[in-house]
């Protein structure tokens, strides 16, 4: 089954934070449990450790010290989520591998995109076994994401044909959209791939209608992320040409 476009919250994100470039302070700035702030330039972290350039000194300081962390994204990251958009995700994937590399398990938004792009990244490739890989690794290094854990799975789920497993993963998804009116920014988009991915389980399973639906969920109810709703409008419109007269239920 040939893999579907990424989606379009990792871009956003990298539109975001690329746009903080012009705005961002100079220096990234640290905040320790103990309240110590630390400016400087944050070189990389690993091994439970952060890096961050003062002047001339480097100074590590465990991840579990920190509380707050304030850095703009790096070049690479808004580059490669522009890459990914385009659908040229082996171009992405250096780029991809050494920001996950220099920056494991850093404790900021754009980080934890750049984790899960690199599952999406090899899953548009062909790389199903490495997008498993990523998606895992993603799933440990950063457990408080657990939805964008699921959708990452549920993607690879989908593109392997595990319909039933794809579901089971975007339950809770859907679940907490029908308790949301305004959903948050991180739910928005989250919502928009899960209808989606939930559309493409039903037209699988033969239910026109139910993909219909879902499509236009993700299309007009939850219109959060650019790729979904493309795609998802593609596939209703795709549905409505095949099968004059269908509504959604």
């Amino acid at each position: 089954m040939k893999a579907s476009p990424l989606p379009a919250a990792l871009l956003a994100a990298a539109v975001l934070f690329g746009a903080g470039l012009q705005q961002a302070p100079a220096a990234d700035t640290l905040v320790r449990k103990n309240g110590q702030t630390l400016e400087g330039k944050i070189i990389g972290s690993g091994n439970g450790n952060l890096r961050i350039k003062m002047n001339q000194a480097t100074i590590s300081v465990p991840l579990a010290d920190v509380k707050q962390l304030r850095m703009q994204a790096p070049a690479e990251f808004t580059a490669a989520a522009a890459q990914l958009s385009r659908g040229d995700a082996k171009g992405a994937l250096a780029a991809l591998e050494q920001l996950n590399k220099t920056y494991a398990g850093l404790p900021a938004a754009w980080a934890e995109r750049a984790a899960v792009m690199l599952g999406d990244a090899k899953l548009a490739a062909g790389d199903k076994a490495g997008a498993k890989a990523a998606y895992e690794l993603f799933s440990k290094t950063y457990p408080a994401s657990v939805a964008l854990a699921n959708l990452g799975m549920a993607r690879l789920a989908v593109e392997s044909g595990d319909m039933p497993g794809a579901s089971k993963l975007l339950e809770p998804l859907a679940a907490k959209s029908a308790k949301t009116a305004l959903p948050a920014d991180a739910d928005g988009p989250a919502f928009s791939q899960a209808f989606y991915l939930l559309g493409r389980i039903d037209e699988a399973a033969g239910d026109n209608s139910g993909a219909l639906e879902n499509y236009l969920k993700a299309s007009a109810l939850f219109p959060f992320d650019q790729n979904a709703v493309a795609d998802a409008k593609k596939r209703a419109e795709a549905l409505r040409t095949a099968n004059p007269g269908l509504i959604a239920p």
